[in-house]
Parts: C-alpha cells; structure tokens; sequence
C-alpha cells in the first residue's frame, strides 16, 4: 500500500468518506465525438522521438543481470530507441539517460524495481484523480521475450523510457493542466505554471519514495479533495445519468490546476457561472454576495490578479466601442444627447458640446466621460486589480439586475450587490468608513493596505462553504472547449 504524506491525508480522506460504497476505480473519460473536438480547433503541444545518446556504454558493467544483461547494455539499446514523446519531456529524458553518470530508474535484475511498482500503482490513479488512464498507460512489453535475448534488453529498455516519461507526464499534468488554457481563446488569461522537468527526473532518480515529489505537485487546495471525492461518488453511486456533472467536475479539476496549488489567507474570489463573489479571510469565507457579469458578446475573462486600488466616486471613460455601438444612434437621432445625460465631451482634448462634434470624425479624436454621481455608470466606488483586459468590480445604480437569475448584463466587469462591504473588506476597515468616502464626493483612489489576489473564475461544478459541490449552467460554453482540448491531447498522445 502507497504511504500517504501529509499533503495527500485530507484528500484520501475526502475520497474514502464519498467511496464507502466500494474500490476506487479508474473509469475511462468522456467521450467526445470527432466532430465536436475538430469542431474546437486546439493546439496540442508538439511531439518528437527521443533521441537518446547514452555515454557510458562503454563503462563498468557493474550492475549485471540475472539474464547476463547489464546496466550499459540496456542503456545502449536506448540509443536505439524511437520513442514518440512531448517536445519538453523528451529534453528531459534525453538529458538524463545521455549523462555520464546515468543509472537506470525503474529496473533492476529481476525486471520492475519496488519504485517502478509504486509508479505504475500511481498512475493506474490517474482516473481518480480526473485525468485519462489511458495517457499514462506503460507496456511490459518484456515479459514475454527470453531473458538472455536482445528483445528482452530492448525491451526493458522501451520500459524504462517510457515509464520516465508517463511519470513526468503525470507530474507536469497534475501541477499544471493537461492543457494550456490560453491557448483556447481569448477569454484565458494565464501564467502557467512551470515544471523543471529534466531536475524532475533526477530526483526520481535519487529517491527511493516518489510520494514526496508526487506530493509536491499535486494540487493541494482542499477544493480540490472535494472535487475528487465526488466524482469517485458520481462514477459509483448508480443514480441516473451522471455523465453531465462528471463532466463539469473533471473540466474543474483541470481548472483548478490552472490557480496556484493553494489559495492565500486571503483573497477574493469570483465564479461566473454561479453570478457570486467571494471574500476570504485566514481562508474562511467572510463575505459573499451576487455578482453581475459580461453578456455573452462581452464575456468576463477568466484570470487571476492582484487587489490594488479602490476609487472612490470615479468617473467613467465610455470605451470607444460604447460610443460606436450604443451611442452614435442616439446621437444620430439627438445630437445633443450626450449633454442631457451629463457626459463631458472633449475632441482631441479641447471640451466641446456632443451637439458641436463632428461624430463622423475618427473616434479615436473624441473622448467621453462620465463625471461622478450616483448616476455613474460605475456607481460610486470600483474595486481595481490591474490587468490587461480593463476588468474591475464595481458598484452600479442598476440595482435591479441583481434580482434576475441569469445576471449576464455587463461589458465585462463585475458589478457587486454589495460593493461597499467588498470595499471595507480589503481596504481592511469599516463600512462607515466607506459611507464617509463616498460622501465626500470627490473622485479619490486609496491604495489597499496589503495586496490581495482576486480570482476571476469559472467553474460549473465548484464546493461552496457548506461543503457540497453545486453545479451551474456553462452560460459561455466553455466546459466544452475544455472538454475538446482534453480529447485532442489524449487522442496527440495515443499517436505512435
């Protein structure tokens, strides 16, 4: 039995309390037709043979086999080897086994060693865990061959390449993600996570217990756990078709692989899908509330990004695709539209009358911007984190979208329910305090006592603070991006 290290206790235990009911299992994944993974273009990560120049074939033969093989020997019929394998794992491996001092990892003179064993048990776990089995799958293309022969040499040889490959594999997907998520639209905005592949493969060389790597780059967020626990519970309970939320919980898995493996003390966290935002303290949830977010043709990115600045009374500057789109026909109809609503008009810098504006002009002369009020566009306070997408939160005299259920009425940013308790919360002070800003009147930015990273989400399967998973609608399709990408790089990996 695999020894559990600390990190992965609260997680087997998460799985052991939904699994009561039975063995854990490695169900296969869902299955998408072709025509909907064509359908989604993905670019999966290239892919290469091996090519593996070992350099000490010429050396000791010290380590001998029960069969007369040795040590060199196996690693010589590496260099024959034509091993298909990603692009960055295949660095790594070549690496490795081209070094002087390279030993073999996964064999010794009996076949499989005690560490090749626990490999291949963890990733037989690869189902569990919301990944595709078969990605990881090895051949013990060797048990059958004479153990005196060439093919067995080879053979062993083939094993021990690609054991060391499926297991970074593993690794580096557990950490990151299968996929790359930027690399499905423009919507995805993310750093991804990197790992040193070829210090890897040295350290599982070294140890003599993969569970302190293994444990290293596994996600850790008990989020995570829950997840885990219930898609074991979803693949045995036998209730129904469980085949749509089994889906929503392996696309959040690979998710969440894409935040960092553990949440701060705290931090702010929105999920679309759900219409909510969060705010954490010491982890816990302290405050939550509805969220508004982008229509469907203005969708809300999916990123993370750091609390700065919260203003006070701002102004707002109408993006020129605003303009174009939602006020030119109004000014067509009125031109002096823009003056009865409040809005200052400025071309090329010099204030002017909307009545006066050559609107036929480039719109890139004209600016317009609303002054602070409660009118305001943006309310009375925004809540910043600065990133590339001009994403922020903020207040809104809308008040009445927050009692619709599907709250998609934005241009992208996230209008609060509750914006001056969000406010207090990571400016660390009181509500009061807030009431007292705003009233001053004046447009005034205060920068946050600490910075606090927010979490702009999206998640159609997510555990809440009461512990059970809570399923959303996927309001901008993109469980099945995710889904297609997933295919596409399995269905990469199973090429030859």
């Amino acid at each position: 039995m695999i020894r559990k290290t600390t990190k992965w206790v609260a997680l087997v235990s998460a799985m052991a309390l939904a699994s009561a009911v039975g063995d854990l299992r490695a169900e296969p994944q869902p299955v998408l037709s072709k025509e909907v993974i064509s359908s989604i273009p993905y670019t999966v990560p290239t892919r290469r043979p091996a090519h593996i120049s070992p350099r000490n074939s010429a050396g000791p033969l010290t380590t001998l086999f029960a069969v007369g093989n040795n040590q060199s020997r196996v690693l010589q019929e590496m260099g024959g080897l034509l091993k298909v394998m990603n692009t960055d794992i295949a660095d790594a491996v070549e690496a490795y086994y081209s070094d002087q001092k390279a030993k073999l990892i996964w064999v010794d003179g009996r076949g499989p060693n005690a560490k090749a064993v626990q490999a291949i048990s963890l990733l037989k776990q690869a189902g569990d865990w919301g990944l595709n089995p078969a990605d990881y799958e090895v051949a013990l293309s060797f048990q059958g061959a004479p153990r005196n022969s060439s093919d067995y040499a080879r053979a062993v040889a083939l094993f021990e390449a690609s054991l060391s490959e499926k297991l970074l594999m593993f690794l580096q997907d557990n950490f990151r993600g299968r996929i790359d998520p930027n690399k499905l639209s423009n919507y995805y905005d993310f750093k991804r996570k990197q790992v040193d592949l070829r210090a890897t493969l040295y350290q599982l060389s070294k140890t003599p217990d993969l569970m302190g790597i293994f444990d290293r780059l596994m996600p850790s967020n008990p989020k995570f756990a829950q997840l885990a626990a219930e898609l074991h519970w979803l693949r045995t309970s036998g209730e129904g078709d469980a085949s749509a939320s089994v889906n929503k919980v392996i696309v959040a898995m690979e998710e969440m692989r894409w935040l960092p493996q553990e949440f701060p003390e705290k931090y702010v966290f929105i999920n679309q899908p759900a219409y909510m935002a969060y705010y954490f303290d010491r982890g816990e949830l302290a405050l939550s509330m509805k969220a508004v977010i982008g229509q469907q043709d203005h969708q809300t990115n999916f990123f993370d990004a750091t609390i700065k600045t919260v203003q006070f009374n701002p102004d707002w500057g109408v993006p020129q695709s605003i303009i174009r789109n939602e006020m030119l026909p109004h000014l067509k109809r009125d031109p002096s539209y823009l003056d009865r609503e409040g809005y200052k008009v400025a071309v090329k810098g010099k204030e002017m009358s909307s009545a006066k504006v050559d609107w036929a002009q480039p719109l890139e002369n004209i600016s317009v911007v609303q002054p602070p009020g409660p009118d305001n566009a943006l309310g009375q306070l925004k809540i910043l984190f600065p990133n590339p997408h001009d994403i922020y939160m903020h207040d809104t005299p809308a008040r009445g979208k927050f009692a619709s259920q599907d709250r998609m009425f934005s241009h992208g940013c996230v209008r609060l329910e509750n914006p001056r308790a969000m406010a207090a919360a990571v400016l660390h002070t009181s509500v009061e305090f807030v009431d007292q800003e705003i009233a001053g009147g004046e447009k005034k930015d205060m920068p946050v006592p600490e910075e606090i990273p927010v979490y702009v989400s999206y998640f159609t399967a997510w555990p809440t603070a009461d512990g059970v998973i809570h399923y959303f609608d996927d309001i901008y399709g993109r469980d099945a991006q995710t889904l297609a990408a997933i295919a596409a790089t399995s269905a990469s990996r199973a090429q030859p």
